[in-house]
């Protein structure tokens, strides 16, 4: 069930400033990813049939799970690599 924002009335400037803390507690909670949780950007350019490859998983895994991400898969891809690659080393 979709959570409530919280009421902003009667709370004047400091709706802008008290925020950010909110919005990095709910950040670290919705992303189990990385060591703190949180997720940076990054650019990558990838050749396009593996964006097209990219894409048709990302719409298959949507059909079962409605907060899949592209984010989410790539980062699950990087891990499996990166794992398998060390273990050769």
């Amino acid at each position: 069930m979709a959570r409530k924002r919280p009421l902003i009335r009667g709370q004047g400037a400091d709706v802008f400033f008290t925020e950010t803390a909110q919005q990095d507690e709910a950040a670290t909670q919705l992303t189990p990813t990385g060591a703190a949780g949180k997720r940076v950007m990054a650019t990558f350019y990838l050749p396009p049939a593996l964006v097209d490859t990219l894409d048709r998983v990302w719409v298959e895994r949507r059909m079962n799970d409605r907060k899949a991400q592209k984010s989410h898969i790539v980062a699950e891809a990087l891990e499996a690599y990166l794992q398998s690659s060390s273990r050769a080393l």
